[in-house]
């Protein structure tokens, strides 16, 4: 019943939260501008019209019953087929991200806790998963593309295509790039989670029994750690879709974060008598939705997974 609660209220909330972002896509950009007599601009307001906004609605329906699409990207391409073939590209490279930073930030998590214990490694521990957790991450990104094309001038490193979408380099860098995030956030968490766990009374009672310190470890404080991880994978998620939309632009990475990236950008020329709408609105709103539900799909997996593992967590202890 508890989990059913909780998932109903994600999708819900999943419903709310596209409905209004649907809204601001929609929401009329009307603009009237101020000019001398001789026609030189002098200001710009921006005008809002309710009857505008529900006319945007009704319109985005009726297109989409009339013509059974979303419409035309350009003159060679539908929306759909954009679609197609730029989501896979993208949630391929952000599941292999997450799985993988996943994995390295358990590892790394433990390895912290375990550097803590000395100050004078703490540095190379928890000092340098709170650095990179600090910079922004495209600074990180720059350097590593600046890194990499620095030892590929001396000669120290193989050739690396960073910018594009169609090489395999492209493929690994955006992975790369944004398990970043994700491997030094899940660190952070395993390591303090484990640094609670040590002062709890079933740790001092397996080491009087004389179970080793390792298996202790990895075993009875993992475990209880799991929970306190899995909550935090809706976050995690949300952060690299933001990312992904920054990286695939500045990659011309053409997969969905691009594209979208594209949509809800409508130029930044602006001239007198011309208007500020989305040409791409309708490509705008399918990849709000498809995105939207990706977050609540794994909203809803860590709700199921913690439940499993609270449920183990109780029969062991019963």
């Amino acid at each position: 019943m508890i989990l059913t609660k909780k998932i109903v209220k994600s999708v819900i909330t999943w419903l709310i939260a596209s409905l209004f972002i649907i809204v601001i896509i929609l929401m009329p950009r009307d603009v009237t501008y101020d000019t001398t007599e001789a026609g030189v601009f002098q200001d710009a307001h921006y005008v809002y019209s309710f009857e505008k906004h529900m006319q945007s609605f009704k319109d985005f329906f009726t297109f989409i019953k009339e013509n059974k699409s979303l419409g035309n990207y350009n003159s060679y391409y539908t929306i759909e087929d954009i679609l197609v073939e730029s989501i896979p590209k993208s949630f391929m490279i952000v599941l292999l991200a997450l799985l993988l930073g996943f994995i390295f930030g358990l590892f790394k998590g433990m390895i912290d806790y375990r550097l803590s214990i000395s100050s004078r490694w703490t540095i190379f521990g928890k000092g340098s998963t709170w650095f990179f957790l600090s910079i922004p991450d495209f600074f990180i990104v720059i350097s590593l593309q600046l890194g990499l094309m620095f030892l590929y001038d001396i000669g120290l490193f193989p050739y690396v295509d960073v910018f594009g979408s169609d090489k395999v380099d492209n493929f690994i860098m955006a992975i790369i790039y944004l398990m970043i995030y994700p491997l030094f956030y899940i660190s952070k968490v395993v390591s303090t989670c484990f640094e609670a766990e040590e002062r709890k009374d079933y740790i001092r009672t397996a080491r009087s029994k004389g179970i080793s310190y390792n298996k202790i470890l990895y075993l009875h404080v993992l475990w209880n750690c799991w929970i306190t991880i899995l909550t935090n994978l809706s976050t995690i998620s949300l952060y690299m879709l933001s990312n992904l939309f920054i990286i695939e632009k500045f990659m011309g990475y053409k997969g969905a974060g691009y594209y979208f990236f594209s949509a809800v950008t409508p130029g930044a020329m602006v001239y007198v008598g011309g208007g500020r709408d989305l040409g791409l609105a309708n490509m705008a709103i399918a990849f709000t939705l498809i995105f939207t539900l990706f977050i609540l799909i794994v909203h809803i997996i860590s709700h199921i997974s913690i439940y499993i593992l609270d449920k183990k967590r109780m029969g062991e202890t019963a």
